[in-house]
C-alpha cells in the first residue's frame, strides 16, 4: 500500500490557484520572482541573461508563478512574440 493515491500526489504538491508565500515554490521560481519584484517588466530573454537556470527551467518557473497568481504576461507591443513578465500588484 503506498501514500500516495494519484500521480500528483507521488510527484510532489501540484501548485493550482493563488500561493500565500513564495517559500513554497522552487528555487528557480524564487529567483525568477525575486527578479521580477523589482517592479521591471521583462521578457522572457532579459530573465534568462539574469538568472542561472536553463531557458526551459526559466519557462517552467514562470508558468508555475503565473498559475500561482504571482506574476502576469502582459502583450508586448514592441515585439508579440515575446510578452513581457511582471509581478501582479493588488
Amino acid at each position: 500500500m503506498t501514500l500516495a493515491s494519484t500521480p500528483a500526489q507521488a510527484n510532489g504538491p501540484e501548485i493550482r490557484g493563488p500561493v500565500t508565500s513564495i517559500d513554497c515554490l522552487p528555487s528557480s521560481a524564487q529567483a525568477v520572482f525575486t527578479l521580477l519584484n523589482d517592479g521591471k517588466e521583462r521578457t522572457l530573454n532579459e530573465i534568462i541573461g539574469r538568472v542561472a537556470f536553463s531557458p526551459r527551467t526559466i519557462r517552467n518557473a514562470l508558468n508555475r508563478l503565473r498559475q500561482s497568481g504571482l506574476i502576469v504576461a502582459k502583450f508586448n507591443f514592441k515585439d508579440a512574440r515575446k510578452p513581457l513578465y511582471k509581478v501582479r500588484t493588488g
